[in-house]
């Protein structure tokens, strides 16, 4: 069994996996009461009340935000699994692709800024880079368990899968001569993320449709999960934007 805690991580996982949701805690005169109570009885899933230093206790490397759930191991997923999935709940999935990310640290901060801001899935390669380690569980704080991560054997053959489905691939580069803000959003989008110390690998960068600088102002150096929060905020704004 496996335990969780978050208002929206918990929320995502009785979204996303609710037959494998098999108990959900909340502290005592909770203001999510409401929807969580709402979930769990359409869900057909147990709900029980605790008070706060039950989940510290149970959690204490963790922001519960006075909500838990325990689930069991989920489905891994291939890469057209992964789609199909995505694309039945929306005509604009959206996904991040990493390019051989190396600190454990950076992948446990991209998941979080990827479950914050609706990503569909996380792309990254088996070899070279880091994997879901105990370290990338902890910095993620939940979101390994509700952003599907599917691992390829090889990304450039990945991208041409994805654009065979529709998918546009943008990356960002110091360089690009485009700036974030004008980038079309409104498409099924990939946003590829270099590797920490490289960038992106020229395969990698050769595959995508578009690449945008980020408007940094005078300090133009960003951190991968920094920056990867900048792209998918910016596009997750954008869309919110275009639907009213």
């Amino acid at each position: 069994m496996f335990y969780l805690g978050g208002v929206h991580a918990v929320h995502q996982m009785l979204v996303r996996y609710p037959r494998h949701v098999k108990m959900v805690w909340l502290m005592h005169q909770s203001q999510h009461a409401a929807v969580f109570e709402a979930s769990c009885r359409e869900h057909g899933v147990k709900l029980a009340y605790c008070d706060k230093r039950q989940l510290d206790l149970w959690m204490p490397d963790v922001q519960h935000q006075g909500v838990a759930a325990a689930y069991e191991q989920l489905p891994s997923l291939g890469l057209e699994d992964l789609c199909t999935q995505a694309f039945q709940r929306t005509n604009q999935p959206l996904f991040l692709m990493l390019d051989h990310i190396q600190d454990p640290q950076n992948l446990g901060a991209c998941l979080r800024s990827a479950a914050a801001f609706g990503v569909d899935g996380v792309i990254v390669p088996k070899d070279r880079a880091v994997g879901i380690t105990p370290t990338v569980l902890k910095v993620a704080v939940g979101a390994a368990a509700i952003v599907p991560v599917v691992r390829v054997n090889n990304l450039a053959r990945a991208m041409r899968q994805l654009k065979d489905l529709g998918c546009w691939f943008y990356g960002t580069a110091e360089s690009a001569s485009e700036c974030l803000s004008s980038a079309d959003v409104s498409v099924p989008l990939v946003w590829v993320m270099g590797n920490e110390s490289k960038g992106l690998s020229k395969n990698v960068m050769d595959t995508c449709d578009a690449l945008y600088a980020i408007e940094t102002g005078a300090f133009s150096t960003l951190n991968i999960s920094v920056s990867t929060g900048i792209v998918l905020h910016a596009t997750a704004t954008k869309r919110q934007s275009l639907s009213k």
